[in-house]
């Protein structure tokens, strides 16, 4: 064996180790810290069934080169529950590939479980409806009620372990450094008062019961509040950080919300729709 040959190993071992190795991820009030070392990051958001399979190398490296630290993405209950307890992963509901892809890119991943999600989701509450039990006897939704939160922890656990079957948390050798529950709570919690602050309580207590060993978080904010815009705490900075889509692209084969709702889910994004 040549001693080029054996220095072209060595390198591709090198390279192949310390994109597996394991990453500890804490946070404390001040961020995000990855092995010791705090770090502020852009994130893209890039949801991967508005776009095709074979569209997302191409997305990913176009958001690294355009200085993007961390590709974050919603996880659409709808479609990867389409009936009660029958499950879709393929084609471009991949989400394990996704990642993957992120992870050869060298970027950090960041993944939005929800299972509500917002954002003009393939259906009113990302899943409810197709999965048929939004008309179960006593059901209420996102609320402090037992019949919604079986179905939505069954949801987030079977995620969780197929995400843990990838090795695709941080500590594992993945990409994901941050996991979030729920969306933008803030926007009803007072509509279902005692109830609600119940809810998102138990939320938190499901998440951290997953044992994903990278921080949990729970985005309650407010959107588009802006004739109030102000920091929330003297640290924040005073500026607009959040024109998260990185590239919106459409809601495929006849998903969208409803009659007469756009395809479309542009927000003026760096990279256009197609």
């Amino acid at each position: 064996m040549s001693k080029n040959l054996i220095q072209l190993l060595l390198l591709v071992s090198l390279a192949l180790s310390s994109s597996c190795s394991a990453v500890k991820v804490e946070y404390d009030a001040n961020g995000i810290i990855i092995d010791g070392q705090r770090k502020i990051m852009n994130v893209a958001s890039i949801h991967y069934p508005r776009s095709t399979e074979q569209m997302w190398p191409d997305l990913i490296m176009k958001a690294k080169d355009g200085g993007i630290g961390a590709i974050e993405t919603y996880i659409f209950w709808d479609v990867h529950e389409p009936r009660h307890r029958q499950y879709d992963f393929s084609g471009n509901l991949e989400l394990h590939r996704v990642f993957q892809l992120v992870h050869e890119a060298g970027l950090y991943g960041i993944i939005r479980i929800g299972p509500y999600v917002d954002g003009i989701t393939f259906s009113s509450i990302s899943g409810v409806s197709q999965c048929g039990f939004h008309n179960t006897p006593g059901i209420e939704l996102r609320t402090n009620n037992e019949i919604y939160k079986k179905e939505m922890e069954t949801f987030t656990t079977k995620i969780v372990n197929k995400v843990k079957v990838a090795k695709l948390f941080a500590p594992q050798g993945g990409p994901i450094i941050v996991a979030q529950i729920e969306n933008e709570y803030g926007n009803i919690v007072k509509g279902y008062g005692a109830a609600g602050k119940k809810y998102i309580e138990w939320c938190a207590k499901m998440a951290v019961a997953q044992n994903i060993s990278v921080p949990p978080m729970i985005n309650t904010c407010n959107g588009f509040y802006c004739d109030n815009f102000k920091p929330n705490n003297p640290k924040s900075l005073k500026m607009w950080t959040e024109n998260w889509t990185y590239h919106g692209g459409t809601k495929l084969g006849c998903t969208s919300d409803g009659l007469y709702i756009t395809t479309s889910y542009d927000y003026d994004a760096p990279l256009d729709e197609f």
